[in-house]
C-alpha cells in the first residue's frame, strides 16, 4: 500500500511557517527526513531533497537509515540510498532504469531486502549493505510488495494477502485471507491486506485491511494476527486511511501513518497500544497541515521516530531581518547593543554585521545563531554616524535577507567637579543655604 500518493480533495494548504505550538520544524526542501523527539517534541532535520523521499527504514544498531528517492517523472528512477543517522555518509545502492524501493535491514544489519520491478512484475530482491551481490529472492508471478525482515522470516504482501516466507525465499506460506481479496472496488487498490509488520518478538504480525472502498483513497482498518495465521483480530474500526505501522522496541504500541479520515487529508502520526487502547495522535498539535508526515519509524530506544516529511505546496519564501540598536544615542566610551532576528524563524545560521564607522572604515562580525536571534555589543571609538547592516545568505527553503539600522555618538560631556553630579543648580543652592545657617549660628 503506498499512501505517498494519495492527494486528498479536501487538504487546506495554509501559509509555510515551520513554528506551530511553540515547536520549530526546519523548513529547507519538499522532501526531508526528520527525527522527532517523543518527550520534547523538538523536530531535527536529518537530510532534505527537493526530489520525493518514499520509504524508510533504521538500522537495528541505530546507526543508519535507508531510504528510497525518486529522481524523476513516474517511478522509473527510484533508488535506494543509505546515510548515517546524522545525515552523513551518504551512499547510494541502486542506479539503474527500473524501480527499487521499501529497503529492509537484516536483523544483524549486513544485508537489506528490497523490492524492484527488474521483470515483468514487482519482485523481492537482497543486496549488501554496500549495494553489493544483489540477487533476486522471491517471484511469486503477480506482484509482491511490503517487505518486513525479522529474525529469519519475512513477511510481505502477496495477491492482496499477507504471506510469510524464510529469508532466502524459502517456504512461503499464506496467513491472512482477507474477504474479496484482490477485487478491484472504486478505491486506489484492491480489497485486501497489506503491510506487514512483525512484532519484535516475532510471535504476531499487524497489517491494515482495505475495509471500504467508497473513498477513492480506501478505507482501512489496522489488524492483528499470530505469525502462523491464527488468533486473528482487529485493532481499530476507525474506518480512516490508515496503516504502515511501526511497532515500539518493546512491542506494548505501534506507531502508524493517518493519511486521511474521510474526505479530510491528514499525514499524522498516531500511536495505538496493542491491545487497542489509548490511540494518541503524535503529530497535528506540533505540525502545521500543509507539512504532511509519512512513513514514521520508531528509533531503537523508542524515544524518537523518524519519517519522511513533505511541505506540500513548497516554495522558496521570503525572509526579513529585525534590526535595533540599543541605545540609540551614545556617548563615546559606552557601548551600542545591535540585536534582531529572521522572520519567519531559522534556526543555525549565519549573519553578518557589518558597522560604518563615521571615517567610512568598517567593522564586521560573523555571528553564529542556533535559535535565529542574534546581539553584537560595540564600542565606537569616533564621534558621529554609524549605520549597521545586517545580512544572512538564506538557504534552501529562504531568500537571503537584510536589515539595517544607525546609531549617532556624541562627545562625552564632562561634569562640573564638585557639588552634585548632575545637579549643579541644587549644589549652588544647597551650599548658600549652608553658608547663611552656619553664619547665624557664629552670631
Amino acid at each position: 500500500m503506498r499512501l505517498h500518493s494519495v492527494v486528498f480533495v479536501g487538504l487546506l494548504v495554509l501559509a509555510l511557517i515551520p513554528v506551530v505550538h511553540g515547536s520549530y520544524v526546519p523548513y529547507m526542501e519538499e522532501w526531508s527526513i526528520y527525527e522527532l523527539d517523543l518527550e520534547s517534541s523538538e523536530t531535527r532535520l536529518v537530510f532534505t531533497n527537493q526530489d520525493e523521499i518514499l520509504t524508510l527504514a533504521v538500522h537495528p544498531d541505530g546507526t543508519k537509515l535507508a531510504y528510497c528517492v525518486n529522481h524523476g517523472e513516474g517511478y522509473d528512477h527510484t533508488e535506494i540510498y543509505t546515510m548515517n543517522i546524522d545525515g552523513s555518509g551518504l551512499t547510494r545502492l541502486t542506479d539503474n532504469t527500473q524501480w527499487d524501493l521499501y529497503p529492509n535491514w537484516s536483523p544483524d544489519g549486513s544485508e537489506i531486502t528490497f523490492l524492484s520491478w527488474r521483470n515483468t512484475t514487482l519482485d523481492i530482491w537482497r543486496m549488501n549493505a554496500d549495494g553489493s551481490n544483489q540477487m533476486l529472492i522471491y517471484d511469486s508471478g503477480g506482484h509482491d510488495s511490503d517487505i518486513n525482515w525479522r529474525d529469519d522470516q519475512i513477511a510481505f504482501t502477496r495477491d492482496s494477502q499477507i504471506w510469510v516466507m524464510n529469508s532466502d525465499g524459502s517456504d512461503p506460506r499464506q496467513i491472512t485471507d482477507p474477504p474479496r481479496a484482490g477485487e478491484w472496488g472504486n478505491a486506489v487498490l484492491p480489497f485486501g491486506d497489506y503491510d506487514p509488520r512483525i512484532s519484535p518478538d516475532g510471535s504476531t504480525i499487524v497489517f491494515e485491511r482495505l475495509v471500504n472502498d467508497t473513498i477513492f483513497h480506501g478505507m482501512y482498518d489496522l489488524f492483528l494476527v499470530d505469525i502462523d495465521g491464527s488468533n486473528e483480530r482487529q485493532l481499530t474500526d476507525t474506518q480512516w486511511s490508515q496503516g504502515i505501522a511501526s511497532w515500539s522496541p518493546d512491542g506494548t504500541n505501534m506507531i502508524y501513518l493517518v493519511a486521511g479520515m474521510g474526505f479530510d487529508g491528514k499525514y499524522d502520526v498516531f500511536r495505538i497500544n496493542v491491545d487497542g487502547s489509548e490511540m494518541t495522535d503524535l503529530t497535528s498539535e506540533i505540525y502545521l497541515s500543509n507539512f504532511l508526515a509519512r512513513a514514521p519509524k520508531y528509533s531503537t530506544d523508542g524515544s524518537s521516530i523518524y519519517f519522511v516529511g513533505q511541505w506540500f505546496g513548497w516554495e522558496k519564501l521570503d525572509s526579513s531581518i529585525s534590526c535595533a540598536a540599543t541605545p540609540s544615542t551614545v556617548q563615546l566610551g559606552e557601548t551600542v547593543t545591535v540585536s534582531g532576528s529572521v522572520n519567519p524563524l531559522v534556526h543555525d545560521l549565519e549573519y553578518t554585521v557589518t558597522i560604518t564607522n563615521p571615517d567610512s572604515s568598517e567593522t564586521t562580525e560573523i555571528i553564529s545563531s542556533t535559535d535565529g536571534s542574534y546581539s553584537y555589543t560595540f564600542t565606537p571609538v569616533q564621534v558621529g554616524v554609524y549605520p549597521v547592516q545586517v545580512e544572512w545568505g538564506g538557504n534552501l527553503g529562504y531568500q537571503p535577507s537584510s536589515g539595517s539600522v544607525s546609531f549617532t555618538v556624541q562627545e562625552a560631556v564632562e561634569e562640573p567637579s564638585g557639588g552634585i553630579p548632575g545637579f549643579p543648580e541644587l549644589s549652588l543652592i544647597l551650599g548658600v543655604l549652608s553658608l547663611t545657617l552656619i553664619q547665624r549660628r557664629i552670631r
